[in-house]
């Protein structure tokens, strides 16, 4: 299995690591948590399984070429419409929160939109990048992130101000019935390998999941959601954080590096966490842009020999996300993020692999050979 699907997966998974997911994870410690990760883990992996062993038959071909290969344009419109406005929302969530974030902890004086347009000027940026571009300015986010991330998460499970009690008292609700909205909540930050939807794109000779590839990813996987929902409870207590917004925020912050140039690590660690923010929603608006320039792009919208589509979709992206963040609340923020988690993401798997489940039908029975008469 490419390494590049391991980054798109993993930035997904690390990106949300700060942001509301463990929020909603504490919310729901006393009604199945920890049975929810569980299950997600499970049937997440089996679904990114499913995914790119999908994909890796269509090879060098994003969903756009496959359904309009394969399927009826009456179907292949509204549904990747769907997919278009899924991804948009999913980037613009990452946005708003890591603004929110930005303010909260380290400019609280700085006006928001300043902040959002900071943000917004970069990822546009991005999103205008090559495929490959992306992949590869992932890879370089991911390696330099990644050993001071993995450093703090070590540092805090050796810390002495780490109470095991409290893990272990959270761990025994295991007997309770996993949660909805815990489990769609851990479901979604394990399934980044529905950016092949694009991406695909990249991958011109098949690359199959391998026995060894899956074992790696979900001992990752499970390492990083168990760490997400366990660790800031080792800190704060099982029963302190249901009114905490950012509990791995407050958890950073009582790790100290006593002989470290930086003794309050939570700055530095809020820095890679939006390097690797930027990248999650780069990746996302991309997709999001991708998906629809296939649906819908008018070639007489020139300016000189210069098509003015992508353009105009990106200008349509800046007036929803502006209006998006001067009328939206935090606690308007919190329940966007449920509500996709619980509603959108069901119905995206559901199209995703069913479409690609009957795009390989078809593909297979067009290339079969008629009888004769």
């Amino acid at each position: 299995m490419s390494r590049f699907i391991f980054y798109l997966i993993l930035v997904n998974l690390i990106t949300n690591m700060i942001a509301i997911t463990p929020r909603i994870l504490i919310i729901g410690s006393k009604s199945g948590t920890v049975l929810a990760i569980v299950l997600a883990l499970v049937i997440g992996m089996v679904l990114t399984y499913t995914i790119v062993r999908l994909f890796s038959q269509f090879p060098g071909q994003g969903l756009p070429e496959i359904m309009k290969k394969t399927m009826p344009k009456w179907i292949s419109t509204p549904i990747l419409l769907f997919f278009s406005l899924a991804w948009y929302f999913a980037g613009l969530i990452v946005i708003l929160i890591y603004t929110v974030i930005t303010i909260r902890f380290l400019t609280p004086e700085m006006p928001i939109f300043v902040i959002f347009l900071a943000f917004l000027l970069i990822v546009t940026y991005g999103v205008y990048m090559s495929t490959d571009k992306i992949l590869y300015f992932s890879e370089i986010v991911f390696i330099i992130s990644m050993p001071f991330i993995f450093f703090v998460l070590l540092k805090g499970y050796a810390s002495t101000d780490l109470n095991w009690d409290y893990i272990r008292v959270a761990a025994l609700h295991i007997n309770h019935l996993p949660n909805y909205t815990s489990f769609s909540t851990s479901l979604y930050i394990v399934i980044g390998a529905a950016n092949l939807v694009i991406f695909n794109r990249y991958f011109t000779k098949p690359k199959k999941p391998t026995g060894k590839g899956m074992a790696l990813l979900t001992l990752i996987c499970t390492f990083i959601l168990l760490t997400t929902y366990f660790l800031p409870i080792g800190f704060g207590g099982f029963d302190s954080l249901d009114n905490v917004l950012f509990p791995w925020i407050t958890t950073s912050d009582s790790i100290r590096m006593k002989f470290g140039i930086v003794e309050r690590i939570v700055f530095l660690f809020i820095g890679f966490f939006f390097a690797l923010g930027v990248v999650s929603t780069t990746t996302l608006w991309h997709v999001s842009m991708q998906l629809l320039s296939s649906t819908f792009y008018f070639k007489r919208f020139k300016f000189k020999s210069f098509n003015l589509t992508l353009p105009f979709f990106m200008f349509l992206f800046w007036i929803v996300a502006m209006y998006t963040t001067r009328e939206i609340t935090i606690d308007g923020l919190f329940k966007s993020v449920e509500f996709f988690d619980k509603i959108f993401l069901p119905i995206l798997l559901v199209l995703l692999i069913g479409s690609l489940l009957l795009a390989k039908r078809r593909g297979s029975a067009s290339t079969c050979p008629k009888s004769k008469k």
